[in-house]
């Protein structure tokens, strides 16, 4: 049993699917496919490529045969070492993804220090105001350390550009650095800001009953209120819309985000974009 709370997390059945998919001990498990691009909605983001979630160690049997069903191949792991081997969160004991088929790449943002909600408000007051601005200066740093693991997946979404190649990429919440890439993939791919932030604000949906879980991780460990746990956790959509006009106004944009900080070339950047853009009708909610 968990410190904080029920120890079997997981993507909750009632969510709207697509996007999410409902997985035992998995958490905020969902396709980062599906935003429209444009006013008219013919044109959105290809589905089941790629996914995003929350902390993955827990996953049942069957919810690892779900996702070798989808056609996932790699899992990208944007955590630290400290936040694996510490597993504060989760209180697991130190674990890491192996699953048969399915190739772990170690991507960590930081790769020394810990960047889970607990440990930031361990770290940071200002990301529990109740103003944006914490959260923006949170992700600032993640962009300014993130290039390198960014730029991993990004180059590996370049050289496997079909859709039987499916791919995850987490944190620990599958909210911040998590969110920043989804973030930056979305905007690049023409996505409204409006859009990617409606995106981003699933996570409070997507974590389930798991958000309480958190809270009282991070209150536990150093968050002034409930109040302010609770904004940690949270994914408000005024934080990444703040954040996507930071993004342009200091990293000149997605595009030169990935060209600038994570070596990528214009011909890769291209390539990327126009294999993420299909013509469909987007089934976004």
């Amino acid at each position: 049993m968990s410190a904080y709370g029920a120890p079997n997390p997981e993507t909750p059945t009632t969510l709207p699917s697509p996007p999410f998919v409902h997985l035992k001990g998995i958490p905020n498990f969902r396709d980062l496919g599906g935003s429209p691009i444009g006013d008219d909605g013919s044109v959105a983001v290809r589905r089941k490529y790629l996914f995003r979630c929350a902390e993955p160690t827990q996953a049942s049997s069957e919810a690892v045969e779900k996702i070798r069903s989808l056609g996932i191949t790699h899992i990208f792991d944007l955590r630290s070492l400290p936040e694996i081997e510490r597993m504060q969160v989760s209180s697991t004991g130190s674990r890491v993804t192996e699953w048969p088929g399915v190739e772990r790449v170690f991507t960590p943002v930081f790769r020394d220090v810990g960047y889970d909600p607990v440990s930031l408000a361990k770290r940071h007051a200002d990301y529990q105001d109740e103003r944006p601005e914490g959260m923006v200066n949170a992700y600032r740093a993640i962009l300014t350390q993130g290039g390198p693991a960014y730029g991993a997946i990004m180059r590996h979404v370049a050289k496997n550009l079909s859709p039987d190649t499916g791919l995850i990429f987490h944190c620990t919440a599958g909210k911040d650095r998590t969110g920043v890439l989804g973030a930056l993939i979305l905007s690049m791919c023409g996505v409204s800001d409006d859009i990617v932030a409606d995106e981003y604000n699933l996570t409070e949906a997507g974590l389930g009953d798991w958000t309480e879980f958190l809270v009282r991780a991070v209150m536990k460990q150093g968050a002034a209120s409930e109040a302010g746990a609770r904004r940690m956790v949270g994914a408000r959509r005024e934080s990444m819309l703040d954040t996507l006009k930071m993004i342009r106004a200091e990293f000149g944009g997605p595009e030169a985000y990935f060209e600038d900080k994570c070596g990528l070339s214009k011909k890769e950047i291209a390539e990327i974009k126009a294999f993420l853009t299909v013509k469909q009708t987007p089934e976004f909610s």
